[in-house]
């Protein structure tokens, strides 16, 4: 066993019997470098990552492979989920290196931790014009020996480049949200849904900006982007149509052949974006999907004492997809006389659709009525249930965590599901104690906490504790939200030039100076941060929190322009600046308000409700306000008008239901 034997990571615990010499990142790897004169060898990769695997059945298991590598350089191993900063550094160093990224990530160091270079996958044997791993470590060892200075130029001037140059404020646009679904529009895949016309991800914050849209301006372009796409990926084999859930993306234009890891975190935010399409629409079809997700995250990622597992693997025994995927023998064998017509439906070939002969991955290509079949489903998800599982990753991320707790209160609004609101209020707690101590949140959770924070552990937790205050209007969840803003901003924060770094200042290095603007695993940080704080504002009646949100709009305005489809949540956030949300104060009991507290996060997403139900502590949005008749009463505003008290249901459901 290597030195990751004692990692609490499972991806770096599944490498601990690799004959390479492994060391986590640290210091002692680093020092060992240094005065042996050698390079690091730097491997990034994740427990749910395909060809992370490949490249380790390849390279890392291979006994030769390893003498080569344990004999040229210091070979040190990251997990990406446990220290995105670092993947962040240097997938941008390979970036503009290569001009690629992705996983596994191999980059080669200075010992003074400086890329000089690198690339993702490498192939045991020459393949597709790549050479082979063994020639390119035959080479770099050579270069190192031979060409020092050369290496050491190199370096330099990729931390030159890698420099971070501070923004400078600009003038908000109030034109630009209706600029950028142009742009937006205009890559819209209108055959297939989606953007772009090669392998398809979601966007699912674009989605969300989308719809945010057309709450307010009821364009039907717009709604025809969102509705497509959601029905395209719901009918593909990107959506598991036994099971439930998303994978992480599609390899085609069709959304048919997924990638078939399942992610906590891509399902948190298409569950969100199910639930506001149903919201928004009423569509039976959007509800289902959002119903069968809560269903596929409790049976499946739901951890106990709470909390979520992070993935499941897309490989079992080394073969992609098998969990997922069916031979058309294994169909007729659970379904009996009944088979014919989901075949045809499903597209199940004898000889199987997909890269593994005979195997097929279920899809209904377009549009279909989603409660068709379902008795056949359920027999087959019986019977996948005696499968083996592939590897379920039971360690808690933060970040990830929160936007799942978030989407669970949000499916409480619109669901009416008890069981989310309780399941999301449980894992909060858990979050706060015992992943929160002395001002610090903490990122893993296994069997104890791990990692300090990153700035989207605290943006996406912020925003999680404010989806379920105002789910259940209870006041701790507010307070929390308050605190964890106040330490966001004293560990990330730059006073100098604005914004919030991805790394805590006493972890900062000239080269992880990043502030996150563009949406990748999670929303962007900032505009994240930005959406809260203006929450925090009109729940609060602290000024600060929105001039500290329009401060961070006039910072990256220009930087979200230049990036429209990759910065969803900065366009949602500005929208939501420019256009005031609908305020609504409840007054009444507290069994009597909780019922029109739902009711009204039920139709409105873009809506800052609160409940006066006697508490000792009074907001200020509850002067001057009391119940009507002595019945329960709403008092409705927008855009700093108020209309006249309502306390008749009728009336209430009609002034929601308003454009």
């Amino acid at each position: 066993m290597n030195r990751l034997a004692g990692e609490s990571s499972s991806y770096l615990k599944n490498a601990a019997g690799q004959p390479v010499d492994w060391y986590p990142w640290n210091d002692e790897a680093f020092e060992k470098a240094r005065i042996e004169e050698k390079p690091v060898l730097l491997s990034i990769g994740a427990v749910w990552c395909h060809w992370c695997h490949v490249m380790a059945h390849e390279s890392w298991e291979d006994p030769e492979t390893a003498c080569m590598v344990n004999e040229l350089f210091v070979p040190v191993k990251v997990d990406l989920d446990e220290r995105p900063d670092l993947d962040k550094t240097y997938q941008e160093a390979v970036g503009m290196l290569t001009g690629q990224g992705g996983w596994p990530l191999t980059v080669f160091l200075t010992p003074d931790k400086e890329p000089f270079y690198g690339g993702t996958y490498f192939p045991k044997a020459p393949i597709r014009g790549m050479p082979a791993f063994k020639e390119v470590m035959q080479a770099v060892s050579k270069a190192y020996k031979e060409q020092r200075g050369a290496i050491r130029q190199t370096a330099e001037q990729l931390k030159a480049l890698m420099a971070k140059v501070p923004a400078k404020k600009e003038a908000i646009d109030e034109d630009m949200p209706g600029l950028v679904t142009g742009n937006i529009i205009s890559s819209f895949d209108t055959a297939n849904g989606g953007f772009g016309r090669s392998m398809k991800f979601p966007y699912s914050e674009i989605l969300l900006f989308l719809m945010q849209q057309y709450g307010s301006s009821r364009d039907a372009g717009v709604w025809h982007v969102v509705d497509k796409t959601l029905r395209y990926m719901a009918a593909g084999g990107f959506y598991d149509q036994v099971g439930g859930g998303f994978h992480r993306y599609a390899v085609d234009p069709a959304w048919k052949v997924p990638h078939f890891e399942k992610m906590l975190n891509d399902n948190a935010m298409l569950l969100r974006v199910y639930l506001n399409a149903y919201r928004l629409s009423g569509a039976a079809y959007f509800k289902q999907v959002a119903l069968e997700t809560t269903d596929f995250v409790f049976r499946r990622m739901a951890r106990e004492p709470a909390g979520f597992v992070s993935s499941v693997d897309a490989d079992l025994h080394g073969e992609e997809g098998s969990y997922f995927t069916w031979t058309e023998a294994e169909i007729r064998e659970v379904l009996g006389d009944g088979a014919d017509a989901f075949i045809k439906a499903y597209h199940v070939e004898q000889d199987g659709n997909f890269e593994v002969p005979g195997k097929n991955v279920l899809f209904v290509p377009g549009e279909h009525d989603k409660s068709r079949f379902a008795a056949e489903k359920r027999k087959l998800l019986e019977a996948r249930h005696g499968r083996e599982l592939p590897f379920i990753d039971m360690a808690v991320h933060a970040s990830w965590t929160a936007l799942m707790a978030g989407s669970l209160a949000v499916a409480y609004d619109v669901l009416g599901d008890r069981r989310c609101l309780d399941y999301a209020k449980k894992t909060l707690d858990f979050m706060m104690d015992p992943m929160y101590r002395d001002g610090t949140l903490y990122r893993i959770y296994t069997d104890s906490p791990s990692v300090d924070g990153f700035l989207d552990d605290y943006s996406c937790t912020v925003e999680a504790l404010i989806d379920v205050f105002r789910a259940s209007q209870e006041p701790l969840y507010l307070d929390m939200a308050i605190r964890l803003a106040a330490d966001c901003d004293a560990k990330f924060y730059d006073r100098e030039h604005g914004g919030y770094f991805y790394v805590q200042e006493k972890d900062r290095t000239p080269m992880s100076m990043d502030k996150p603007i563009v949406d990748l695993s999670v929303p962007a940080s900032n505009p994240q941060m930005a959406l809260s704080l203006m929450k925090l504002h009109y729940y609060t009646g602290e000024r600060g929190y929105l001039d500290r949100a329009k401060e961070l709009l006039e910072i990256f305005t220009a930087e979200a322009s230049m990036h429209p489809i990759g910065c969803g949540t900065y366009f949602s956030a500005l929208d939501y600046y420019l256009q005031r949300p609908l305020e609504a104060v409840v007054v009444a009991g507290r069994d009597e308000g909780q019922n029109l507290v739902r009711l009204i996060n039920s139709r409105v997403d873009k809506a800052v409700v609160l409940m006066d139900y006697g508490q000792e502590r009074r907001l200020p949005a509850f002067e001057g306000k009391s119940t009507l008749d002595g019945k329960p009463t709403v008092y409705f505003c927008r855009e700093g008008t108020c209309e006249a008290p309502m306390n008749d249901l009728k009336n209430i459901e009609a002034y929601l239901s308003r454009p």
